[in-house]
């Protein structure tokens, strides 16, 4: 009788053991996804563009800040994505003195990581990232439409972005939210002069949803 109540109990606890992992599904330790944001960023001019925007008394320039990326959480590590991403902004007319416009956009190719400082599985939650554009261009653009002068400048180089972002799911819909600031410095030809350094930096918000 004893044997059969030890048996018995033995057989109940194998039996809830294995109701009890069926119920904790697997980690996916390694997975690819992408990710669409759209936002709205503000710039911010340095080195031979504030001369020109200060001069002409513009206004604040802005506009949509527009990012799609491919990330990859590798098996071996944890806590980090990585991946490429392509961002652009289109900023509208900025207005200045004497019916003057500006305006500044531009677009770059980046590889980015983020980091997971809470999930060790890296698809959720809180995370920080970083993007180095290896190849980022502008195209400023002034005008004055009333005088039929217009007047363009494009210059081409490096950046990097730094960012806070949270991911979070509604149903089965997976949604990220950040806030970041990115800085650039550029070269290019400038009529009458030769080669300039360009430099500026802007701080943008951004929605999006991963898929």
């Amino acid at each position: 009788m004893k044997n059969t109540i030890k048996n018995l109990a033995l057989l109940i606890l194998i039996v809830l053991s294995n109701i009890s992992n069926a119920q904790i599904a697997p980690e996916k330790k390694s997975f690819t996804y992408g990710e669409f944001k759209a936002g709205y960023a503000t710039n911010q001019f340095g080195e031979n563009l504030e001369q020109q925007y200060d001069s002409g008394n513009f206004g604040n320039s802005g506009g949509g800040l527009f990012t799609l990326a491919a990330y990859h959480k590798f098996e071996s590590i944890n806590h980090f994505n990585f991946g490429g991403k392509f961002s652009a902004l289109g900023a509208s007319p900025s207005k200045g003195d004497n019916g003057n416009e500006m305006l500044f956009n531009f677009w770059g190719a980046a590889i980015s990581a983020k980091y997971y400082p809470i999930n060790k599985n890296a698809d959720k939650g809180l995370n920080f990232y970083t993007d180095f554009y290896f190849i980022t261009q502008f195209t400023q653009k002034y005008r004055n439409v009333d005088a039929k002068i217009y007047n363009h400048q494009f210059a081409i180089g490096n950046g990097l972005t730094i960012g806070g972002a949270y991911d979070f799911s509604i149903r089965k819909y997976n949604f990220s939210a950040s806030v970041e600031y990115g800085l650039a410095s550029r070269r290019g030809e400038v009529t009458g002069v030769g080669d300039r350094n360009f430099k500026s930096s802007y701080i943008g918000t951004q929605l999006g949803f991963k898929f």
